[in-house]
């Protein structure tokens, strides 16, 4: 794995499908990725597990498919499928060993337990930056 990425998120202003988000609050994370957790995850899986690359990319693509249900789920206002589409994002999350998603798929569960639907709003808007940190360490 890379450590140093190619892509940096730079402080300022991020437009995402929900809100503007000011990015000088998001980069006092040092790494998108938690590389002790991520080896942890990767020591606990089968023999048989042959392609961490193709699975790393597919659970980015369903973190990015999955993030625009749960902003449809906004909308909507349906608290179930909102705290479905969070546990979808906390295990992808965590197979690919990014702690900041984990961490906030986790709050967007709760908040739609709660029905909090204006913070979730905002969580997911954030994850959408978390999600470009974590393509951007894996590119």
């Amino acid at each position: 794995m890379e450590k140093a990425s190619k892509i940096k998120v730079q402080p300022g202003k991020i437009v995402t499908r929900i809100d503007e988000i000011d990015t000088t609050i998001e980069l006092r994370f040092l790494q998108p990725i938690d590389e002790h957790m991520l080896s942890l995850f990767e020591a606990i899986q089968t023999s048989s597990y042959e392609a961490p690359k193709a699975d790393r990319d597919e659970c980015l693509a369903r973190v990015s498919q999955t993030l625009r249900k749960a902003q449809g789920c906004l909308v909507s206002k349906d608290k179930g499928a909102l705290d479905g589409l969070a546990q979808e994002l906390s295990h992808s999350a965590l197979k690919i060993g990014a702690a900041k998603l984990l961490t906030s798929a986790i709050e967007v569960q709760g908040l739609a337990r709660i029905g909090d639907f204006k913070a979730a709003a905002d969580l997911l808007g954030r994850m959408e930056v978390e999600l470009v940190e974590v393509r951007a360490h894996y590119q």
